[in-house]
């Protein structure tokens, strides 16, 4: 490759590139992460003549962080700056230099012995020195971890291991333990030789990969979802609006974040608006008290795809709703793509608009379950291969993965921390090592149902008042949803007959035996329960309330 640094089109494509990504993370996390310990550069490909944005970093953690976090902005920020064709590329700048943590004339005294090499009282002379200066340096750094902290704490774990260190404290090292290898083998031999492996330098872990198709764990719970992502990724005309919904953890951002990717490199989309729902609420309101109207319509309206994520969040928001109706309006005459995520089917959201949520069910509704136990083990088998640093047995990922829960966010926790034991241990932990320090995560975080909650879902589902259940009205609108309640309180809860009737306001225990049976009547039957708009077939109240539920 070629690089043109320093010219004045390469300055001007960098400002742009940095103006850019100011714009999508913000200028909090830009000054943040992008204003130290970090240059930028253009180079132009020989393979394709595309031009290429240079991130030059200060170490391979830092490379790391950004590639987690940042991965698409940079992409996004790369195409508005140079085109369609432009990419970007991390490296680590060779270059970078910390005079805290290095002794310029340690340095000069190393230079000034290479090029003194055939005097030899010289070149003695300088070598005693540098030795000197190393033995001292590496008894202070030795002095001030004994005056910090026990040997036993997890920082000085860390500082100790060749995994957090810079390879000049790691060389100085190897020269002492060399100077002292005589008098270690006359008190019994190293601990290399001596068949101890604990200290045997560990390679870095691989980068993460960010939320793309390619990196989707698929199964059972989500196969359904994803092959409509695929369909709206392909024809986005016919398949949009995309409306993907399901409890936290189940992978509506990642294939959200991972659409959006799609549009920007296959379908050549060049403003593709990925944001939360809440995002958009605050943009509508900041431009209300400020730009005014027309830039944000202007926005929002004038784009090649709309993604938004969280969109029970505009619930009950008057204002806003009315806004998001005419954008989508406006976009979905264009047939411009439109992909929305949410805890629950727009149908089930209160306090959305029938309008809005007639607009985003036009398309595909796709749900997301709860990561089934095989998709929770290749999820957590594949992050341990790009997060871990060694290997782990695939009987212990299994005896993990069974007791973690179906949120992928735990099992994203729970390979970060078999990584962290890795380089504490320098070894692969066992199953009560993970346990004790892990055992928030290997716990189902997700609390089983109470009465409350599921009387609160009921009431939701059926368009009642709080606490309509409890009452002693008699019509088909009340009493068929209390029925309901009770048969899922059964299912849902380990309460006792007597206790789901008294909750529900029955005399008797009989109530709720009585409410058992009947809705496993219904089910059999496919009879319609609730009155009026509100009527649904009992197996879909039952698959509504739960969805609920689980949200």
């Amino acid at each position: 490759m070629s690089s043109t640094q320093g010219s004045i089109e390469t300055q001007e494509a960098i400002e742009r590139f940095a103006d850019a990504l100011r714009q999508r993370i913000g200028a909090d996390r830009f000054r943040l992460w992008f204003t130290h310990g970090i240059r930028f550069d253009v180079e132009q490909s020989e393979d394709d003549d595309a031009e290429v944005i240079v991130l030059l970093v200060s170490g391979p953690f830092a490379a790391d962080r950004i590639t987690k976090n940042f991965t698409t902005e940079l992409r996004a920020a790369s195409v508005m700056a140079l085109g369609d064709r432009a990419r970007f590329r991390l490296e680590i700048d060779q270059a970078t230099e910390q005079p805290s943590l290095i002794d310029d004339d340690t340095s000069a005294s190393k230079k000034q012995r290479g090029r003194n090499a055939k005097a030899g009282a010289t070149a003695d002379e300088s070598n005693g020195r540098a030795s000197s200066k190393k033995t001292s340096r590496t008894a202070d750094k030795r002095g001030r971890a004994k005056k910090h902290g026990g040997a036993g704490k997890l920082s000085n774990l860390l500082s100790d291991s060749k995994l957090t260190r810079r390879s000049d404290e790691l060389d100085e090292e190897d020269d002492d333990d060399e100077d002292r290898a005589p008098a270690s083998r006359s008190r019994g031999g190293s601990r290399r030789e001596s068949g101890n492996t604990d200290h045997l330098p560990i390679p870095e872990s691989l980068p993460t990969s960010g939320r793309t198709l390619d990196s989707f764990i698929t199964g059972p719970c989500n196969d359904f979802a994803f092959s409509a992502a695929t369909m709206a990724m392909s024809t986005p005309e016919i398949a949009t609006p995309l409306f993907l919904h399901g409890p936290t953890g189940t992978g509506k951002s990642h294939l959200l974040a991972a659409i959006a990717e799609e549009f920007r490199r296959r379908r050549r989309m060049r403003r593709v608006i990925v944001l939360t729902a809440e995002q958009f609420t605050n943009d509508f309101v900041g431009s209300v008290n400020s730009t005014g109207l027309v830039s944000f319509r202007r926005k929002y309206r004038e784009v090649d795809a709309l993604l938004i994520d969280d969109v029970h969040f505009l619930a009950s928001k008057t204002a806003t709703l009315r806004e998001a109706l005419y954008t989508l309006e406006t976009l979905s005459a264009a047939g411009k793509p439109l992909v929305f995520t949410a805890n629950l089917p727009p149908a089930d959201i209160r306090g959305l608009t029938g309008e809005v949520a007639g607009r985003m069910a036009s398309g595909l509704v796709c749900p997301l379950l709860a990561l089934d136990p095989a998709t929770r083990l290749n999820l957590l088998t594949r992050l341990v291969k790009t997060r871990c640093v060694l290997d782990c047995d695939p009987s212990l990922l299994a005896e993990v993965s069974e007791a973690v829960g179906g949120d992928a966010r735990a099992v994203t926790g729970v390979a970060n921390l078999i990584g962290m034991l890795q380089r504490m241990f320098r070894r692969e932990p066992t199953i009560d090592e993970i346990r004790q320090f892990g055992g928030d995560l290997m716990r189902n975080t997700r609390s089983a149902p109470s009465l409350r909650s599921i009387e609160r879902a009921v009431c939701e589902a059926f368009g009642l008042e709080g606490d309509g259940l409890r009452g002693k009205a008699q019509t088909r609108r009340v009493s068929e949803p209390r029925t309901l309640a009770m048969y899922l309180a059964r299912q849902h809860t380990g309460s006792a007959f007597t206790e789901i009737a008294k909750h529900f306001g029955r005399r008797s225990h009989t109530g709720a035996i009585a409410a058992q049976q009947k809705v496993e009547e219904w089910l059999a039957s496919g009879k319609t329960i609730g009155g009026g708009d509100a009527a649904m077939a009992a197996a879909d109240a039952i698959a509504r309330v739960e969805a609920r539920l689980r949200a």
